[in-house]
């Protein structure tokens, strides 16, 4: 009797010191949802309190749903994400503890949760590289926010381009950029309850230009290059070209113009270079093909001794400006009295003898192409 007696006051001791299993629960934390807004980060964690049932703990969405744009993750129990839309968002939430791989019986806890997501102030300029400024000139650009009430802007970290200044009650970013360079900063813009952070590169270049010439000389069926070229903005350079004569392309990455053409034409092409900032500048170049240089063989007027005289040599083909010159002429250069002006291919004069001077005459046009012929200047008594 008295051994059964302590065999019964051992076990009451084992039931007494032995811990007791918790019941699974979330924890206080997880009752606290913080409310989110849309288009700002937002992250709570659900979580089931430590010292219940066989960790690791699992978490899944059994009804309802997240508010769109959020996630959660299965093992923490970690809700993150982005909101994109407002409303009351209710669910139940599980969470289970290991159970059969651990081997115990699976035990698990369920609530129901509402996540409240509301308008967010957001900055609606969303891209990262802001217009780009040229320095030296006026700049412009409006930052804009949604949602919130009124808004108060400031730079956050970084600076802005100097010569740049941001207004802090419109949000309008302002001024003349001084130096060329990248600026790279953040802007904030709060409401006192709310606030959203974006960060910009903002570049200053030089102002992007096309300087090639605006005229192109080619001749029928010579082969012929002309280099498009630009400066400003920043490298590389993209070119298209539109209205180029038949037989010509165009390389986009060099800006070279390249071929020829069996006939004679006359072109106003359209060229237009973008930059690596999507910067674009357009001009217009005067593109001719030209038939092949000749003169013209008509014979000259007569001159009479002692009276004026004026007459033109004349060339067909090439291409301007063109410019002629005397190679030789018998008995003499030219008569005397008569002088000869290579820029307009004009004799003029008042002859003081006479006679006929055989001459030689050969003209140049812009692209370096001669031609040559033989005329007759007589001097009537």
């Amino acid at each position: 009797m008295r051994f059964r007696r302590i065999l019964l006051f051992a076990a009451l001791l084992a039931l007494i010191g032995a811990p007791a299993a918790l019941a699974l629960r979330f924890t206080d934390a997880s009752y606290f949802v913080p409310i989110g807004y849309t288009g700002v980060p937002y992250s709570h964690t659900f979580e089931i309190e430590k010292g219940g049932g066989s960790p690791p703990y699992k978490y899944l969405v059994l009804a309802g749903s997240l508010p769109p744009g959020l996630t959660l993750n299965s093992d923490s129990g970690l809700v993150s994400g982005v909101p994109t839309t407002t409303g009351e968002y209710s669910f139940w939430l599980e969470g289970h503890d290991c159970g059969s791989p651990c081997g115990f019986p699976m035990e698990s806890a369920q609530r129901q949760f509402t996540i409240v997501i509301l308008q967010g102030l957001l900055i609606n300029q969303r891209q990262s590289v802001l217009t780009p400024a040229f320095v030296n000139r006026a700049y412009s650009f409006q930052l804009t926010a949604s949602g919130g009430g009124t808004p108060t802007w400031s730079v956050a970290s970084g600076s802005l381009p100097a010569g740049l200044t941001l207004d802090s009650a419109t949000g309008l970013i302002s001024g003349t950029a001084t130096q060329t360079g990248d600026a790279r900063f953040q802007i904030k813009v709060a409401d006192g309850n709310r606030s959203n952070v974006q960060t910009y590169t903002l570049p200053v270049v030089d102002p992007l230009a096309i300087t090639s010439p605006g005229r192109a000389a080619a001749r029928v069926r010579r082969a012929f290059t002309f280099q498009l070229t630009a400066s400003g903005g920043r490298t590389p350079y993209t070119w298209a070209a539109d209205g180029l004569p038949a037989g010509f392309t165009l390389d986009p990455s060099s800006g070279a113009i390249t071929g020829s053409s069996p006939l004679p034409s006359a072109d106003i092409v359209t060229v237009t270079v973008t930059d690596a900032l999507g910067l674009k500048q357009t001009a217009n170049v005067a593109f001719s093909v030209a038939a092949r240089l000749a003169v013209v063989r008509s014979p000259l007027p007569a001159a009479q001794v002692g009276r004026r005289y004026a007459a033109r040599m004349r060339s067909s083909g090439g291409v301007a400006p063109r410019s002629w010159r005397i190679l030789g002429g018998r008995p003499g250069t030219l008569p005397p009295g008569i002088r000869f002006n290579g820029r307009t291919g004009v004799f003029s004069g008042t002859p003081t003898r006479a006679g006929t001077w055989r001459l030689r005459m050969q003209v140049t046009d812009g692209a370096g192409s001669h031609a040559a012929a033989g005329v007759v200047l007589r001097v009537l008594r």
